[in-house]
């Protein structure tokens, strides 16, 4: 199978099933892989065992998949504010 067919496929798949409802968001098999590493690394595998199984020959490569998401930044920020300041909720939320 060539690689215009693989990606013809999952780019089908992905319009099939409405996984990706985002006409700007990408879709093909750079998305695919790129969620499988970083469901690996949020599932708690070992960084070296992902990097092995992307193929990266370099770690740096993987820790693309430790970074926080910007709903990561705003879950921790949420946590923080109605976690140890719950009367100064209102405030941020005004932002």
């Amino acid at each position: 199978m060539t690689d215009r067919a693989a990606r013809d496929i999952i780019v089908a798949l992905d319009e099939a099933t409405g996984l990706n409802d985002d006409p700007a968001e990408p879709s093909g098999p750079y998305v695919l892989r790129h969620t499988f590493g970083t469901q690996l690394v949020r599932a708690g595998k070992d960084l070296v065992l992902v990097a092995e199984l992307m193929d990266h020959e370099r770690l740096d490569t993987t820790r693309q998949y430790t970074l926080p998401t910007t709903a990561d930044r705003a879950a921790a920020l949420n946590a923080l504010i109605t976690d140890h300041r719950p009367e100064r909720t209102r405030l941020v939320r005004g932002w």
